[in-house]
């Protein structure tokens, strides 16, 4: 076996969760839950409600939503039999080699999105900020203290990251229930029959929306999974998580934007009256969310660098994504962001695959047999990145064709696909 850095962190970036560490369902979900309710689904919300009915989108995210859910499902039970994060899952599919290509990859893309989230953050808390004080605080300061906070938080972890969710998901909750209870009793339900005033959006497109903004989340979801108590525990939190996590942010938003005739929701909240209540949610929506970003891509590259400790990892990581957002060139990652995105998710149909074909691998001490590469998974995982490329819209692809209007849907459908032709053809691997 390669020789890897042990840690002792108790955060097992390299070995197997103890059992007598694993937590309970709903600590899982909590984390999942805080994770999606952040920015991006708020703004997903106010798309929806500008191109469609309210009913009819209320049904596109339910369904939406709930696919999500099925899926992590399925990768929650590989994470937690494992015990393993993603990186050390891949290393299992992919070889001892071939786990360096993918490893690098989704550690670009966690702390590529780490960064553009902070640059995002400081652009909102600062617009909020002045809107309440009228002082303008420069954009570099907001993300040096908001990443900073991001930072100290996955440094220590997931027992860290566990205790903010936990706490922060009942009061992200109640102040954003109270304001969509609040707007109502303001405005009464009337809006929300207004008819669409922007571009239409099908039904269909709609659900692929939903699923899109937290479909790589699935991907990733071993990194908290493996903290699970059994199989049990985390497929309910899987499911749960992914449900309620993707779907609460969209519908809220929908339901303001509707009642409140405006797609400015920092404005709502100030015309309701809860200016500072705004101000913790878009700072613990965003902690919450970030956070995990700069912890899975701490995971992924400490199988890529395994001779350094993960703690250095992190840390070189949370102040490379911080330097992207307080010198302002978050921005002009996200197109390349996007690309690495759809290479990304093909990684999940590979591992869920090999684990119901070679689950002896995960549940031994087998790493000591791992050969370099297995091709299996490196030719299944390029036939399902170059698909999901032929999928995607410009800038991220080519937009030759749709499948399911997902493209990051598409290539973990495919790769699974041709690992199971492939490895039925060969009859197993040699």
């Amino acid at each position: 076996m390669e020789e890897m850095v042990e840690t002792n962190s108790g955060n097992y970036e390299r070995e197997r969760v103890p059992e007598n560490e694993r937590k309970h369902w709903l600590s899982i979900s909590m984390v999942w839950i805080a994770i999606g309710i952040d920015l991006s689904g708020m703004f997903m919300g106010i798309s929806l409600s500008q191109g469609m009915e309210f009913w009819t989108a209320i049904y596109a995210v339910i369904i939406g939503s709930v696919i999500l859910g099925l899926m992590a499902i399925g990768t929650s039970y590989v994470g937690v039999k494992a015990g393993l994060s993603t990186g050390m899952i891949s290393r299992m599919s992919f070889g001892k080699k071939g786990v360096l290509v993918m490893g690098a990859i989704m550690g670009i893309s966690s702390l590529g999105w780490f960064g553009v989230q902070i640059g995002f953050f400081a652009e909102n808390i600062g617009s909020a900020i002045n809107q309440l004080t009228g002082i303008n605080f420069p954009a570099w300061l907001l993300s040096l203290i908001g990443g900073s906070l991001m930072m100290l938080s996955a440094f220590w972890g997931y027992q860290a990251i566990e205790k903010l969710c936990t706490y922060s998901v009942p009061l992200l909750a109640a102040l954003i229930i109270l304001a969509t209870v609040m707007s109502l009793n303001r405005n009464g339900v009337e809006g929300l029959s207004a008819a669409p005033q922007g571009t239409s959006i099908s039904f269909g497109l709609a659900i692929s929306l939903v699923i899109g903004v937290y479909v790589v989340g699935v991907v990733m979801t071993p990194d908290v999974a493996r903290w699970a108590k059994n199989p049990k525990h985390a497929m309910i939190a899987g499911f749960v998580g992914f449900t309620i996590g993707n779907s609460f942010m969209i519908i809220v938003s929908l339901i303001l934007v509707k009642v409140m005739n405006t797609a400015d929701l920092t404005a709502v909240f100030f015309a309701l009256g809860l200016g500072i209540p705004s101000l913790l949610v878009l700072t613990l929506a965003q902690w919450t969310t970030n956070t995990n970003n700069l912890y899975s891509a701490s995971l992924d590259f400490s199988i890529v660098f395994k001779k350094v400790n993960p703690k250095v990892i992190t840390f070189i990581c949370g102040v490379l994504g911080i330097l992207m957002a307080m010198f302002g060139i978050y921005g002009m990652f996200e197109n390349f962001l996007s690309i690495v995105t759809v290479l990304v998710s093909p990684i999940a149909g590979i591992y869920v695959m090999d684990y119901f074909f070679y689950k002896e691998k995960y549940e031994t001490s087998y790493e000591e047999k791992l050969p370099d590469y297995y091709p299996i998974s490196i030719i299944s995982w390029v036939v399902g990145s170059l698909v999901a490329f032929m999928t995607s819209q410009p800038p991220a692809g080519f937009g030759l064709f749709t499948l399911t209007n997902v493209s990051a849907l598409d290539g973990i459908i495919v790769a699974a696909a041709c690992y199971l032709i492939l490895t039925k053809l060969t009859k197993g691997r040699k």
